[in-house]
C-alpha cells in the first residue's frame, strides 16, 4: 500500500512540477489583475520644526509666495492606496537643514501603510523669505468712538496696560508710529471697561497690518469714566469809564458760551463763567478794541472745560458806529525806528495780521497797503524770538491795535569797531 502511494507521487514528478509552477503563477496573474499596483500624487501641508534656531540668531521667516505644501508621488496596491488620504503622511520641514538661507528640505514620511507603500525618492522643498527681527514697546493711546450721549462728557480714558511689547520684521516694526487702543461710547450713559484690540498707525495715519507681529498682550483693558456737562454764558465786567468822545456799542466775546464738566453738585452753582472787571478797562481806551485771555484760571473750583475745549477768548469791545476786521500786514510796511548803530532787526513773523475798526463804509476802503506801523528798537539786544509791539500811524476815521511781531537782533561788530575808530580820528 505504502509503494502504490509512493509510487504514485513520484510518478511524472516533473510534470507535476510545472504544473506546480503553472498554477502559482496563474495565481500571480489573477491577483495582479485583481488588485494591481498603483502611483497616485499626495499634497501634504508642511510643518517647521526647530523655529528657535532662527529666533536665536534674531531672524524670523516668512514662507515663500504663502506656499505651505508638497506634492509627491505613492506606490502602492490598489487596495492600500484607495484608503489612503493626505492625513496619512507627515512633511515636515527641520529649519536646522535649511540652505543657502531660502530653503529647507522636506522629509515626507508614512503613518499608516509604511511596509505596503513606496514614497518617490525626489527631494521636496519649503522655500522661505528670512527676515530681521525688531523688539519695540509703545505708549498705548487710549482713545473712544462713536456718538457721545448728550449731557455727558469724556472726563477720562485710560488703558491697561499702559505700554505694550511689540515683535516682528524690522520692516514692519519700524513703520509704526502710535499704538491706538479704543471703546466704542456709542449709547452709553455710565462708566464702563471694556476689552479691545490693539490697531497700530504709521506716521501718515495708515493703519499697519499686524499679522506678523507678536504681541506682549493680545487685548487691552479700556476704562471710559463720564462726567455730567454743562453750556454756561461768559460775562465780562469792565473798569473804569469811556472819554466824553466815544460811546459804547457793545462788548462781545467768542466763542459766547462753553461747555464745563464736574460734579453735579458743583455745576449746579455756576451760572457764568466771568472775566473779571481788571482786563477790560474802559478808560484807558481811545476807540474799540479786542484782546484774547485765557479764561482757565477764571473757572469755579471744581470744574473744567470739557476735552478738546479752547481755554482762549477772544473780547471785541466796539464803539458806536463801528465794526471791527482783520487785516493782513505786510513786513515791508513796517518801519524801524531809533535803531543802534551795527544793529540789525529782522522781522520773522510770517503771518502778521492787525486788528482794525471803523464804520463799515471806512473799512470797505481801507487797503492793507495803507496800514503802515513802526516798531521801536530802543534797548534791544542780541538775539532771537524776541516780542516787540508794532505801532500804527494814524489813519482818519479807522482805529488800527497794536500788534506784537517776533524779530531777530544781530550786532554787526565789525559795523561798531570801524565807527569807535572812526570817532577816536576825528578826536
Amino acid at each position: 500500500m505504502k509503494q502504490k502511494i509512493l509510487k504514485a507521487l513520484t510518478k511524472d514528478v516533473g510534470l507535476k512540477i510545472l504544473a506546480f509552477v503553472f498554477a502559482f503563477l496563474l495565481w500571480l496573474v489573477v491577483v495582479n489583475i485583481d488588485d494591481p499596483t498603483q502611483t497616485r500624487t499626495f499634497t501634504a501641508v508642511v510643518s517647521v520644526t526647530n523655529e528657535d534656531v532662527l529666533k536665536s540668531a534674531g531672524k524670523l521667516y516668512e514662507i515663500k509666495d504663502g506656499v505651505n505644501t508638497v506634492s509627491f508621488r505613492v506606490t502602492a496596491k490598489r487596495s492600500i492606496i484607495e484608503k489612503l488620504s493626505p492625513s496619512d503622511f507627515s512633511a515636515v520641514a527641520d529649519m536646522n537643514n535649511l540652505e543657502n538661507e531660502e530653503r529647507i528640505p522636506v522629509t515626507i514620511a508614512a503613518k499608516s501603510y509604511a511596509n505596503y507603500i513606496t514614497i518617490s525618492s525626489k527631494q521636496n522643498y519649503l522655500y522661505v523669505v528670512l527676515e530681521d527681527e525688531k523688539t519695540e514697546r509703545f505708549v498705548i493711546s487710549a482713545q473712544t468712538t462713536g456718538t457721545l450721549e448728550s449731557g455727558l462728557a469724556v472726563d477720562t480714558v485710560t488703558s491697561s496696560p499702559t505700554v505694550i511689547t511689540v515683535t516682528g520684521p524690522e520692516e514692519v516694526v519700524s513703520t509704526i508710529s502710535t499704538v491706538v487702543a479704543s471703546a466704542n461710547i456709542t449709547g452709553v450713559t455710565s462708566n464702563f471697561t471694556e476689552n479691545v484690540i490693539p490697531k497700530f498707525y504709521d506716521s501718515n495715519g495708515n493703519e499697519v497690518d499686524s499679522k506678523e507681529l507678536t504681541l506682549s498682550v493680545a487685548t487691552v483693558s479700556v476704562s471710559v469714566v463720564f462726567a455730567n456737562t454743562k453750556t454756561v454764558d461768559i460775562v465780562v465786567k469792565t473798569s473804569g469809564t469811556l472819554a466824553e468822545n466815544l460811546t459804547l456799542d457793545s462788548i462781545t466775546t467768542d466763542p459766547t458760551s462753553v461747555m464745563i464738566i464736574g460734579e453735579a453738585s458743583a455745576l449746579n452753582d455756576v451760572t457764568s463763567i466771568t472775566i473779571p472787571d481788571t482786563v477790560i478797562n474802559l478808560s484807558e481806551l481811545t476807540g474799540s478794541f479786542t484782546t484774547t485771555v485765557d479764561i482757565s484760571s477764571y473757572l469755579p473750583t471744581g470744574v473744567s472745560l470739557t476735552e478738546g475745549s479752547s481755554t482762549k477768548v477772544s473780547i471785541y469791545v466796539l464803539m458806536s458806529g463801528e465794526t471791527a476786521s482783520t487785516m493782513d500786514l505786510s513786513a515791508d510796511n513796517i518801519q524801524l525806528s531809533n535803531l543802534a548803530d551795527g544793529t540789525n532787526v529782522t522781522i520773522t513773523s510770517s503771518d502778521i495780521k492787525v486788528n482794525v475798526f471803523g464804520t463799515a463804509e471806512a473799512l470797505a476802503a481801507l487797503g492793507s497797503s495803507s496800514i503802515k506801523g513802526y516798531i521801536d528798537c530802543t534797548g534791544l539786544t542780541a538775539g532771537e524770538g524776541q516780542n516787540v509791539v508794532v505801532h500804527f500811524e494814524k489813519i482818519e476815521g479807522i482805529t488800527i491795535q497794536n500788534t506784537m511781531v517776533t524779530v531777530d537782533v544781530t550786532v554787526d561788530e565789525t559795523a561798531n569797531t570801524e565807527n569807535a575808530t572812526s570817532q577816536d580820528t576825528e578826536e
